[in-house]
């Protein structure tokens, strides 16, 4: 009885330390299994900054530099299978016109419902869009099946641009954009600074002068300066004559002489004077003439009427 006792004891002792040596077993593998991933994580890394990753990196240049050298003669080889998937002309899509209709668009364009689809020549209905005045830029897409897509690009008016004889009343006042672009539109004049001279300038060009006038209505609008035009006097600049010594000449509540050049630096100046308490008493009173064409100095003097030719008269 004793010895099956001891006997049954010892056989439970060695089961249990079998037991945990099985689980020291199974934790140690496991173990040894996470560390050979991550040796084979680092292994990965380090192979990536070694002169492997230099020629992965040559590789893909070369793909990249082959595949741009490929665009041409891919795009040649689909411009066949497009032109076949395209049909009749059924939708014209217009987008950003805001001054001109889309009948107007459409009548530009020539093209009539209808007509196959291959055989619009994109590049010559964007040419005859670009030669409308309220065109600054066109883009005409086909898409098939059925469709014709026109974008536009309108220009936007910044002044006008008045003779100095203002008889005849011309039918459209010659409008100005941002670019110096000259072009005549219907549009209302009251709403936009005058421009005053360039009956020489042609329409439909781009004009050097006129992106300089631009510059200084740009200036010109700075708040130090907004209460030159207030009092129901318009913003007016006068372009400069040939052999004139004037030079550029702006109207509103008073007269201002800018001469021909630094004329950013004396719209400065002018912003400086008006600053000034005897400047503005001299402008509640008679109207008065700042003459900026002489250098670090302002003369004032009184203002006389604006002549035909364009010249301040002191």
């Amino acid at each position: 009885m004793r010895k099956s006792r001891t006997q049954r004891r010892k056989s439970s002792r060695r089961q249990t330390s079998r037991g945990s040596r099985s689980v020291g077993r199974r934790g140690g593998a496991g173990a040894g299994r996470k560390t050979n991933r991550l040796a084979l994580g680092t292994g990965r890394l380090s192979a990536l900054n070694s002169p492997t990753r230099l020629r992965f990196l040559l590789l893909f240049t070369l793909s990249v530099v082959a595949g741009i050298a490929l665009t041409g003669p891919v795009e040649q080889q689909i411009a066949p299978w497009t032109d076949n998937d395209l049909g009749l002309l059924e939708t014209m899509a217009i987008q950003g016109n805001r001054r001109l209709s889309f009948g107007e668009i459409a009548a530009l364009t020539g093209i009539q419902r209808g007509a196959p689809l291959a055989s619009v020549d994109t590049s010559a209905v964007a040419q005859r869009l670009n030669r409308q005045a309220w065109i600054r830029e066109a883009d005409v897409l086909r898409l098939p099946p059925s469709t014709l897509l026109i974008r536009v690009q309108e220009r936007r008016p910044k002044a006008v641009l008045l003779p100095r004889d203002p008889t005849p009343e011309p039918a459209n006042p010659r409008l100005i954009d941002a670019d110096g672009h000259l072009f005549s539109a219907s549009f209302p004049r009251e709403s936009l600074p005058h421009l005053i001279g360039g009956e020489a300038l042609t329409s439909n060009e781009n004009h050097a002068v006129l992106l300089t006038a631009m510059t200084l209505f740009e200036h010109l609008e700075a708040p130090e300066l907004a209460h030159l035009w207030s009092q129901g006097h318009g913003l007016e600049i006068h372009l400069p004559l040939q052999g004139a010594s004037e030079g550029w000449a702006l109207r509103g509540t008073v007269d201002v002489l800018l001469g021909r050049r630094d004329l950013v630096a004396r719209i400065q100046q002018l912003a400086q004077l008006i600053r000034r308490d005897e400047i503005l008493g001299a402008m509640a009173g008679e109207r008065i003439l700042i003459d900026l064409r002489f250098a670090d100095q302002a003369v004032l003097r009184r203002a006389k009427k604006l002549e035909l030719s364009g010249e301040l008269k002191s």
